[in-house]
């Protein structure tokens, strides 16, 4: 009689085949140079480590040789098969870890965590083998002898536990012992990590959905190269593409620091299962840049991890394919925990799979043989920081290689992560650059129309930064209405439209920008990162020092100096939505007229941060209650949470004033528009004055506030929050 594993439709794979294909996946996530690492973390040799691995793929489905489980496969009855197998693994004890007062069989804990932990029943509890089991059971011995080319060595009986309760109960403090203990952790998220990975795809071959894991073939840097738009490398690329360590790259915006990073990565790419993982700051950036690597790399071995990216890639797929299928699900179930040769993230992403978000085992086995990027190290506020520099210090004590990339971080801010002593490569002459002149208006930019729209009559782009929502739809409407400008001559661009108007928004910044005909951009800070935009000229509201290089970067970005941009800073006496007023006068005091080299933007900034560590004191209590703070939060959320049962995803890694969500429309809902699409980001305390409670349940909460593709969403009140809402 065949014991069956799997069934789809009106076919069924034995139990024999799905556990073969599962060693087969098994063994091919195996590396030396990860093997040895965990070896050397663990203390367990690196022949047991393979066979703990050997042994949990073969013995991790033996509970679906029961009487159970095959009434599952045929009738949809329930069933617990990892239990079932946990009773018979009970009794091996070749795999326990024993240490001091630690004592974990670390074969039972990973078959019977394979999927998720279940309560334990009466029901559950009541199961019986098949008279079959016990010849699939011994057969391991042969299966070894061909997946080792040499004898096993180890003898075990197939023994039943009388009662795997006791075990089941102990479940939980045998996880939290896991977590506490650095190296069981190691060793227990790299095993369990391999055979929850080696499952997922032997379980795509049976479904003919296999995503691809591993590069086809490790890229060269020669390859690389002919993927690129511009004939030679800069001195720094041709250093990174030779550097075989983590590295912090300085180099000014728009020089070409992505293709630098990633011909880092390939030079540190051990093998065809080694993982290159590039962060931004946010969803947009990912976007972008997941759309770029793909002219670098096969599109098959690309993913892209953040808390939308499933809509994203469900809409690239059904252009590309018609029909959203079951080789989409299959892939994007995959690429979710870094399994793509080539995966762009959030660093918030990222960083969650660390603190047991989610699948963190399989993250973690392909972190420890990954190469990281982290981009625009500069940008995150001081939590993320906290959680950043834990993060970089794992890196160190897992050998795991990373870059960091950054146009403009200041060295206080290298002191707090501890990155000071990485080798640092730039190049002086790409600082020695001029793009733009900058002036200083001591008055309100509000105060300043009349000239802002003379620039615009010289055939000018122009860019118009406020620093919140309101500001800026006010600024958008004055101009509109005071200078008559339609549609095609002026565009506001900020964090509340629907998802489907700010896509189609960039989509006209940028044809607007290619057609070269002149036209004004009224934004928030939301374009400091999120685009790659250039214009002429920028009049902008002060903010702190490093948003403001980052506008600086909107325009002329190219460093043409004989069309250097005009960059008009503008006195702002509120502080919203900034906390630090200080920081604020700072930066407007230390700025000067002027046409200057990017250098000289450097200087300003070490300025600034060396007297605002040095005399405000509210800096540093900040860095106390944020940075630190998420510094120990990340050791403490580890051994809190199991990452087993899929932990709920509500750490959040930056400082926000206001907590934003996913809302409908209330117009949008009335018209049966109730897609990802038609979602819009809003602070959650508007629920409080506009929540419209549906009678039927719906994905997301609905909002009753009126909208326009031009403004947004219309605010009639002035006391709304808007005011302090910045992006």
């Amino acid at each position: 009689m065949d014991i069956w594993a799997k069934k789809l439709e009106d076919q069924y794979q034995t139990l024999e085949e799905h556990t073969l294909w599962v060693c087969d996946e098994a063994l091919k996530q195996i590396d030396d140079k990860t093997l040895q690492k965990v070896a050397n973390i663990s203390g367990w040799s690196t022949d047991k480590i393979k066979d703990l691995i050997f042994f949990s793929a073969y013995f991790h489905d033996m509970g679906k040789a029961t009487i159970e489980f095959q009434n599952t496969i045929k009738s949809g009855t329930q069933s617990y098969h990892a239990m079932y197998s946990a009773s018979i693994l009970e009794s091996i004890q070749d795999f326990e870890f024993l240490e001091d007062d630690i004592y974990i069989n670390l074969l039972l804990v990973i078959a019977l965590t394979h999927h998720s932990l279940m309560p334990y029943t009466a029901n559950s509890s009541s199961f019986g083998f098949l008279n079959e089991a016990q010849d699939f059971f011994h057969n391991y011995k042969t299966l070894y002898k061909s997946a080792f080319k040499k004898e096993c060595s180890y003898s075990f009986d197939f023994h039943i536990s009388d009662d795997i309760k006791l075990e089941i109960e102990n479940i939980e403090n045998d996880l939290k012992l896991i977590q506490q203990t650095n190296k069981l952790r190691v060793l227990y998220t790299y095993v369990s990590g391999i055979l929850n990975l080696a499952d997922w795809i032997a379980s795509a071959r049976f479904t003919k959905t296999t995503p691809i894991t591993t590069f086809d073939f490790i890229p060269s840097k020669k390859d690389f190269i002919s993927h690129l738009t511009f004939d030679k490398l800069r001195d720094f690329q041709d250093e990174l593409a030779d550097c075989t360590q983590s590295v912090l790259v300085e180099i000014p915006t728009g020089e070409g620091k992505t293709e630098g990073s990633l011909l880092w990565a390939i030079k540190n790419i051990y093998n065809e299962n080694t993982k290159i993982i590039y962060t931004l700051p946010t969803q947009t950036t990912s976007n972008k840049l997941y759309e770029r690597v793909q002219n670098f790399f096969n599109k098959n071995e690309c993913g892209l991890i953040h808390s939308n990216a499933k809509v994203f890639l469900e809409k690239e797929y059904e252009r590309d394919n018609g029909v959203v299928d079951e080789h989409f699900q299959s892939d994007f179930l995959v690429s979710k925990s870094f399994n793509k040769p080539v995966t762009v993230s959030t660093i918030d992403s990222l960083l969650k799979y660390f603190i047991n978000i989610g699948r963190f085992n399989i993250a973690t086995k392909n972190f420890l043989n990954s190469v990281i990027i982290v981009d625009e190290v500069h940008s995150y506020d001081f939590k993320l920081m906290g959680f950043l520099k834990r993060f970089l210090e794992l890196c160190y004590e897992y050998d795991v290689k990373v870059c960091l990339m950054s146009a403009s971080i200041p060295n206080k801010i290298k002191e707090l992560l501890n990155i000071k002593d990485y080798p640092v490569i730039t190049q002086n002459n790409l600082f020695k650059k001029k793009a733009n002149e900058i002036r200083k208006m001591h008055c309100e930019l509000d105060d300043d129309f009349d000239f802002i729209f003379e620039k615009f009559e010289e055939s000018k782009n122009i860019l118009i930064i406020r620093n919140t929502v309101k500001s800026a739809t006010d600024t958008y409407k004055y101009l509109k209405e005071r200078y008559s400008l339609n549609n095609k001559k002026i565009l506001l661009y900020h964090s509340t439209f629907k998802k489907k108007d700010k896509n189609k928004k960039e989509c006209l910044i940028f044809k607007k920008l290619a057609s070269k005909k002149s036209f004004i951009l009224v934004a928030t800070q939301i374009v400091e990162v999120s685009l790659d935009i250039d214009f002429d000229v920028m009049f902008t509201d002060n903010a702190p020092i490093d948003s403001l290089i980052q506008r600086f970067g909107r325009v002329n970005r190219k460093k043409n100096e004989n069309n250097k941009g005009k960059i008009y800073i503008y006195k702002y006496a509120k502080a919203f939505p900034y906390t630090n007023l200080y920081l604020l006068d700072l930066t407007f005091d230390v700025i000067q007229d002027g046409y200057f080299e990017f250098r000289e933007y450097v200087k300003w900034l070490n300025s600034i941060y060396d007297k605002l560590f040095e005399i405000d004191k509210s800096v540093i209590n900040e860095i106390s209650r944020l940075f630190d703070e998420a510094y120990k939060k990340y050791d403490g959320t580890i051994k809190k949470l199991s990452g087993i049962n899929k932990s709920s995803d509500n750490y959040d890694l930056r400082d926000i004033t206001f907590q934003k969500n996913d809302y409908l429309l209330y117009d949008d809902y009335m018209d049966g528009q109730t897609k990802y699409d038609y979602t819009i980001s809003l602070p959650y305390y508007l629920e409080n004055k506009y929540l419209y409670t549906s009678q039927i349940a719906t994905k997301y909460e609905i909002l009753n506030l009126k909208y326009s593709f031009q403004e947004g969403i219309l605010f009639t009140e002035e006391k709304t929050g808007l005011n302090e809402l910045g992006e």
